[in-house]
């Protein structure tokens, strides 16, 4: 159920190589339970906001990862639930404006105004910088979108490593058709035959 450049940022956070993993944006549960499958010794924790969407996560990996992915309810746009350091890799798969998935949700181009591209990448930056508390020293955050506007994907990443400057960027696993001159990773619709994603590894000193 996950188009392939969904599965290629689950890839890349799981060639992070993590024993302890955290999705923190992650309904339905496709990066979770692909980490559960492809990481079996790790210990994979996934969560989002409401309560459907926390149902929801509960119900996919329950079926296709069964009793490997404790799930969880919390507002990643406050302090996150969890011990400071607890995750060698957390993943920000962040809301977004999902430009880049306009072929499957063709209706976006009618309802997204200029105005909604600031405020995600204001709400992007805020979760960005609560998952990042939950990284351990030396390990990965991994951020990204389905959006293909700078702004919520370039500019967030430089936002926060203003905030952040010991951070260093690290190169994703990927084909080097997919990396750009920043050191980041994307997908492109029109040449990749796939959702356009953007990610980008962190690593915390």
């Amino acid at each position: 159920f996950q188009d392939e450049g969904s599965q290629l940022v689950g890839q890349i956070a799981i060639g992070t190589g993590p024993h302890r993993f955290l999705d923190v944006c992650a309904a339905p549960g496709g990066k979770a339970t692909q980490a559960a499958i492809s990481l079996p010794r790790s210990y994979i924790v996934a969560g989002d906001v409401t309560e459907t969407r926390v149902a929801l996560l509960k119900e996919i990996c329950g079926k296709y990862a069964p009793g490997r992915v404790d799930v969880a309810r919390y507002d990643a746009e406050r302090p996150l639930p969890f011990a400071e350091g607890a995750f060698d890799s957390v993943l920000v798969d962040a809301p977004c404006s999902g430009t880049g998935t306009i072929r499957h949700n063709p209706e976006i181009r009618y309802f997204l105004q200029s105005e909604d591209i600031p405020r995600f990448a204001e709400r992007q930056l805020a979760i960005l910088r609560n998952a990042s508390n939950a990284v351990a020293a030396g390990g990965h955050l991994i951020y990204s979108t389905c959006s293909l506007e700078i702004e919520e994907n370039e500019e967030v990443v430089r936002a926060f490593l203003s905030e952040e400057s010991s951070w260093t960027i690290e190169t994703p696993h990927v084909r080097e058709k997919f990396l750009t001159q920043g050191g980041f990773a994307r997908t492109f619709p029109h040449r990749d035959g796939m959702d356009g994603f953007f990610a980008a590894v962190l690593r915390k000193p």
